[in-house]
C-alpha cells in the first residue's frame, strides 16, 4: 500500500476516522428532513436551517483555526473539537424544540470546522509536496464516505429506532476520536512565517491570488449547487412518491459510492488528460448534464443520476483541494481554511436559499437556476491557466 511509504500509516488512518465521523455527523440529518418537517411542525425551507445552521460556522471558523493552527498542533485542536463536538449531538437527540435544536446545529458547525481545517493543516504539513495531491485525494475519498455513511445510517437508524438514536449512537463515535487522535497522530505546529502582515490582509491576498480566486470561486459554486440537490431532494422525493419512507431516502444517496471512486482515481484522470484544469472541466461537464436529468420525475432515474451527479462533484472537489495545496508553498493553514470557509459559503446559502425558490416557482425552475449557478464554476475554471 503506497500510503505506507510516505506518511506513518496510524497517522493518516486517525485523520481518515475523524474525518469520515466528522463528514457523517455533519450530514446525517438531511435525509432525515421531511421527518423532522413533522416531528417540529415546520415547513420546508425553515427545516431546512438545521442544515445552513451548521455551515455558517463553516464560512469563517476555517480560517480563524487557521490563524490558530500557527500557534497550537493540529492534535491538539482536533482533541477539544471533538469532545465539544460529541457532547453537542448528544444535546441535539434529546431537546423537542426546533430553535435549540438549530442553535446545536450551529454550535457544532463550529467544531466540524475546527476539525477539518486541522485535518488538511497535518496532511499539508506531514505529506511531502508531491504527494499532497495523492493524500488530499484520499482525504476527499474519505469525506465522500463519511456524506455516505451519515445519510444512509442515519436513514436506518431513524427508520427502526426513531431519529433520537441517529445523534446519540454519533455522539458516542465521535468519543472515540479522542483516544485515536491522542495515541496516534504527531504533535506537530505549522513553521512560523516571518511576516509583518496582518492574518487579515495576508488572507485577502490569499483569497485574491490569481490563480486561488478562480479555484475558490469555482468550489463555491460546486457546493452551492450540491447543497441544494442534496438538501431538497428529500422533499421532491417525497412530493412525487408520498409514501417514501426515511430508509428510501436515505439509499437515494447511494450515488455517493461513484464520488467514492472518482475521489481515489483522481490523480490517474489527471494523468490521462494532462493536467488539472481539462480535470476539472471534464467534471464540471459532468455535473451539467446529470443536473439537467434531475428534472425528469422518475424515482429509478433519480437513484440512476445521483451515481453521476457525484461523480462529477466530487472529482471538482478532489482535483481543486490538492491543486492548491500542490500550488502553496507557504501559509498553508489559511489557504487550506479559506477553501473550506468559501466551500462551505456555498453551503449556507445552496442549503437555504434555493428552498425558497422551489417552494414558490416549483423544482423545473429551481434546476435552472442552478445551472446557471454552473456556468458561472465553469467559466471560472476555463479561465485557469494551462
Amino acid at each position: 500500500m503506497a500510503i505506507l511509504y510516505f506518511m506513518p500509516i496510524k497517522s493518516f488512518l486517525a485523520i481518515i476516522y475523524t474525518t469520515v465521523l466528522t463528514i457523517s455527523a455533519l450530514h446525517m440529518p438531511q435525509p432525515l428532513l421531511p421527518l423532522l418537517s413533522n416531528v417540529f411542525r415546520s415547513e420546508m425551507d425553515v427545516i431546512s436551517l438545521i442544515m445552513s445552521a451548521t455551515f455558517i460556522p463553516l464560512t469563517f471558523i476555517p480560517i480563524v483555526s487557521g490563524v490558530i493552527l500557527n500557534f497550537l498542533s493540529p492534535k491538539r485542536m482536533i482533541l477539544f473539537a471533538a469532545l465539544a463536538h460529541s457532547i453537542i449531538v448528544f444535546g441535539i437527540s434529546i431537546t423537542d424544540q426546533l430553535q435549540l435544536a438549530i442553535f446545536l446545529r450551529f454550535l457544532e458547525g463550529f467544531m466540524i470546522s475546527m476539525i477539518l481545517t486541522s485535518n488538511t493543516t497535518y496532511i499539508s504539513l506531514k505529506a511531502k509536496k508531491e504527494k499532497i495531491q495523492f493524500y488530499m485525494s484520499y482525504y476527499i475519498a474519505f469525506t465522500t464516505i463519511g456524506g455516505l455513511l451519515g445519510r444512509v445510517i442515519g436513514s436506518v437508524l431513524a427508520t427502526f429506532f426513531g431519529w433520537q438514536a441517529c445523534f446519540q449512537v454519533m455522539a458516542v463515535s465521535l468519543l472515540l476520536v479522542i483516544p485515536i487522535v491522542y495515541f496516534f497522530l504527531d504533535d506537530i505546529v505549522s513553521p512560523k512565517q516571518l511576516s509583518n502582515k496582518l492574518p487579515l490582509k495576508e488572507l485577502i491576498e490569499i483569497v485574491f491570488e490569481k490563480t486561488n480566486k478562480k479555484i475558490y470561486l469555482s468550489v463555491f459554486c460546486l457546493f452551492f449547487i450540491f447543497t441544494a440537490i442534496t438538501n431538497f431532494l428529500p422533499f421532491r422525493i417525497k412530493s412525487l412518491y408520498a409514501e417514501s419512507t426515511e430508509l428510501t431516502i436515505g439509499f437515494i444517496y447511494s450515488g455517493y459510492i461513484t464520488g467514492i471512486a472518482i475521489s481515489f482515481i483522481a490523480i490517474k484522470i489527471i494523468k490521462l488528460l494532462g493536467d488539472e484544469r481539462k480535470t476539472l472541466l471534464l467534471g464540471l461537464s459532468c455535473y451539467a448534464f446529470f443536473l439537467v436529468m434531475f428534472i425528469i420525475p422518475n424515482l429509478l432515474l433519480i437513484f440512476i443520476v445521483m451515481f453521476g451527479f457525484c461523480s462529477g462533484m466530487f472529482l471538482v472537489h478532489s482535483v481543486s483541494s490538492g491543486y492548491l495545496n500542490k500550488l502553496t508553498t507557504t501559509q498553508k493553514s489559511l489557504v487550506n481554511g479559506a477553501y473550506i470557509s468559501i466551500y462551505y459559503s456555498g453551503g449556507v446559502l445552496g442549503s437555504y436559499l434555493p428552498g425558497i425558490i422551489y417552494k414558490n416557482f416549483g423544482w423545473e425552475f429551481f434546476i435552472v437556476c442552478l445551472l446557471i449557478m454552473l456556468f458561472v464554476s465553469i467559466y471560472s475554471s476555463f479561465k485557469l491557466s494551462k
